[in-house]
C-alpha cells in the first residue's frame, strides 16, 4: 500500500507543478499585459488550489505510513544529522506545508482584491514564493520522475 501511495505521489507532482506553471503563466501575462482578471485565471487558481490540496493529504498520509520516517521518529537525534532522512522527516513536509498554506492564503487575498491588477500581482506573489519553497525541498534525487 505504501509503495503505490509513493508512485502516486510522485506521478500527483507532475499534475501539481504543471497547474502551478499555468497559474504563474496567467498571473504574470495578466499583471504585465493589464488585463482583467477572467473566469480562466479564477479556474487555474482553483486548479493549484486543488493539487496542492491532494498533494499534501497523499504527504500527510505518506509521512505517517513511511517505514523511514517510522524509523527516524524512532532516534530523531540521530535522523537529524543524516540529510536524507532530515529531509523526509522534517523538511519536505514542513516546506510543503508552509508551501500549500502561501497557496491557499493567496487563493483568498486574490479573491479579497478589488483591482484586477491586484489579484494578478497576489497570485504572482503568493504562488511564486511557494513554487520557490517546492523546488527547494523535493528530492529529485532519490526519486524516479515517473514511478508506477
Amino acid at each position: 500500500m505504501y509503495d503505490l501511495l509513493l508512485s502516486v505521489h510522485n506521478f500527483v507532482r507532475w499534475f501539481f507543478l504543471a497547474a502551478m506553471a499555468y497559474a504563474l503563466f496567467k498571473a504574470l501575462k495578466g499583471m504585465s499585459g493589464g488585463l482583467t482578471y477572467t473566469k480562466s485565471d479564477k479556474t487555474a487558481s482553483t486548479f493549484l488550489v486543488a493539487a496542492a490540496h491532494s498533494q499534501l493529504l497523499l504527504g500527510l498520509i505518506l509521512w505517517f505510513t513511511s517505514p523511514n520516517v517510522e524509523m527516524a521518529r524512532a532516534n530523531f537525534g540521530l535522523a537529524m544529522k543524516d540529510a536524507n532522512l532530515r529531509l523526509q522527516l522534517l523538511e519536505h513536509p514542513l516546506l510543503m506545508i508552509i508551501a500549500v498554506v502561501l497557496i491557499q492564503v493567496g487563493s483568498i487575498q486574490i479573491k479579497k482584491a478589488y483591482a484586477d491588477a491586484n489579484k494578478h500581482k497576489r497570485a504572482l506573489i503568493f504562488f511564486g514564493i511557494a513554487l520557490v519553497l517546492v523546488l527547494s525541498r523535493i528530492p529529485w534525487g532519490t526519486t524516479p520522475l515517473f514511478r508506477f
